[in-house]
């Protein structure tokens, strides 16, 4: 039977041996009434625990067990624990520290102005080997034209000019770019063989040369006219001290015309223009009325038999400048005569 003591018992350091806590199982810890600092023995766990007021915790601790995990050995359920790191790959566990593994790769510097660096990675990303690779600092450039001209430039001492010709090529360095291109005005010192077709869209063309060959056999003057006409065209002769002679179309007048002194032109005819024909007789009138319609009563008529070729003389008059009229002695047969007008 248990003695109930009403106030603390106070054993002044003195020891108590062989005493027993109280034990109880989980069922009735939670049943009994507790104040915080109350020790017991559970039972049900085999565990010595205490209540703080408001639960009740483990005095042994939650640890049950140490388990070495990847990489690691050791670990144990009692008594004094060790854990060991085991490295691996490219790392080597000491008894103090953790260090990474030494490869064969020497420490320094790689590469140079004349030499790039080379490396071997593994699968870790540790450097298991280390190099250099020669790189050339020349350049060779070319022409390529007929038996090339060849250079060599220096990298990294020599800087490469792009120079063009002057009033024919023109160089600019931009933004790492080189654009080549033409002047504004240019000049081609040698020959200048155009391929495809040649535009050329300014007002004036200025060809000197001695000879000029065309295998287009037409030439268009005037080639940007438009609606009706109204500018003479033609081809001028330079004589140097003297006058000018000239060649052109009248578009007033429209007829050709050609000058000697670069001051009157006169009209050029054509031999349509110039001359009619036609044959005359009927075998009872001895007058013919010819119309020529050749504006001018400076005409010469001639005539003659359309049978034996022979010249035929008879009265001729010019009636008007598109008229003469032919009398003969005796009548001509049907188109025994023919009657040829020049004009003059």
């Amino acid at each position: 039977m248990a003695i109930t003591y009403l106030n603390n018992i106070s054993l002044d350091n003195n020891e108590i041996k062989n005493f027993l806590i109280d034990k109880k199982t989980t069922t009735q810890r939670d049943a009994m009434s507790a104040n915080a600092g109350h020790a017991i023995f559970n039972t049900t766990v085999s565990k010595f625990q205490f209540y703080n007021g408001s639960t009740w915790l483990d005095i042994s601790g939650d640890i049950e067990q140490v388990i070495a995990g990847s990489g690691m050995t050791g670990g144990g359920a009692s008594g004094d624990v060790t854990l060991n790191v085991i490295g691996g790959t490219g790392i080597t566990a000491n008894a103090n520290d953790i260090a990474i593994t030494d490869t064969s790769v020497t420490a320094g510097s790689y590469g140079s102005a004349t030499a790039i660096p080379t490396f071997t990675v593994n699968a870790q990303g540790q450097l298991t080997a280390a190099g250099t690779a020669s790189i050339s600092t020349d350049l060779t450039i070319s022409d390529a034209e007929g038996t090339p001209n060849t250079d060599v430039v220096s990298v990294g001492s020599d800087t490469l000019v792009f120079e063009g010709t002057a009033n024919e090529v023109t160089t600019l360095v931009s933004n790492n770019k080189v654009t080549i291109g033409m002047p504004d005005n240019v000049t081609v010192g040698g020959n200048l063989i155009v391929s495809g077709n040649l535009t050329v869209s300014g007002t004036q063309t200025i060809v000197n040369t001695e000879t000029i060959n065309l295998a287009d056999n037409i030439i268009t003057l005037n080639s940007n006219a438009t609606g009706s006409p109204s500018e003479n065209a033609g081809i001028e002769v330079e004589r140097g001290d003297s006058t000018n002679v000239a060649l052109r179309w009248n578009e007033t007048s429209d007829v050709w015309e050609l000058t000697k002194d670069g001051t009157n032109y006169k009209t050029i005819q054509t031999i349509q223009e110039s001359n009619f024909s036609a044959s005359i007789g009927d075998g009872t009138n001895t007058g013919f009325n010819v119309d020529h319609n050749l504006g001018t009563r400076d005409v010469i008529v001639q005539l003659y038999d359309n049978s034996t070729y022979d010249t035929v003389f008879a009265d001729v008059v010019r009636e008007t400048v598109n008229r003469v009229t032919v009398t003969f002695a005796v009548p001509p047969t049907t188109n025994d005569i023919r009657v040829l007008v020049t004009k003059v």
